[in-house]
């Protein structure tokens, strides 16, 4: 029966779109673009951990070629010393060769660790120290301090050794006076080491000479301490000072 109005109804044609399909088209293509864009992101976050993993492979693999830089460098000088206390026909001799084992001991077997204890690095200065002090005249002198917890706290190991070097290497002299001062103080993860030793002009390092420690430190520095470390070198008439400040993690 026609409506009271004499009009009959409108009706859609057959197979027209309603708002019931319009969202169920709409839904699909936003799940299609969310699923799409998802994929693109796992790729690319995949992409990236590639690239990260093969960057730290080449850091450490340089990080290995520093460190076997420093290892012959050190031990020459090591064999220089005893080789001078055997000629000067010292008594300190025997205990040089001990010194020496401990130190080797120490380059071997724990310098490959990424990490270890401060405190430990610090002993280890410290048997250098003793076996550079055997071959020292009534002229030199050699202060070594260190200040606050040095048991807290990790260190990339043989960091420091080539500035001691540099400091007993330039800094002795057998007929003038000549005072070194080596030290750590360590706040609050934070680290400062210094090392201070005098000029003499008979004994100035020829161009070039130290600069492959003291380069090989510094990139050590960039690549285990980014944004978070200081190195100063200062120089006048008769004094060399190296300032090293290192932020620290427990």
């Amino acid at each position: 029966m026609p409506p009271p109005s004499g009009r009959m109804p409108v009706r859609p044609p057959f197979g027209a779109i309603g708002p019931p399909q319009i969202t169920a088209f709409l839904s699909f293509c936003l799940v299609t673009l969310a699923s799409s864009m998802i994929a693109l992101v796992r790729d690319r976050l995949r992409e990236r951990e590639e690239k990260q993993q093969i960057q730290l492979e080449k850091i450490a693999a340089e990080l290995a070629v520093l460190k076997l830089q420093i290892s012959p460098h050190f031990l020459f000088n090591t064999l220089n010393n005893i080789r001078w206390l055997t000629r000067q026909k010292s008594d300190n001799a025997e205990e040089a060769v001990v010194k020496l084992s401990q130190l080797l001991r120490y380059v071997i077997y724990q310098a490959n660790h990424e990490r270890v204890p401060l405190a430990q690095e610090i002993e280890h200065l410290q048997h250098f120290i003793d076996l550079q002090k055997m071959r020292l005249t009534e002229q030199n002198s050699v202060s070594f301090v260190h200040e606050g917890a040095i048991e807290r706290y990790q260190i990339e190991p043989l960091l420091f050794l080539p500035f001691v070097e540099n400091a007993f290497k330039y800094g002795l002299h057998s007929q003038q006076k000549s005072d070194i001062v080596i030290g750590f103080r360590v706040g609050e993860n934070h680290l400062l080491f210094f090392a201070e030793n005098p000029i003499f002009e008979n004994n100035l390092p020829k161009e070039g000479a130290s600069g492959l420690g003291i380069k090989n430190v510094e990139r050590r520095l960039a690549l285990h301490y980014p944004q978070r470390h200081e190195l100063h070198i200062y120089t006048n008439a008769t004094t060399f000072r190296v300032e090293l400040s290192l932020e620290l993690a427990p």
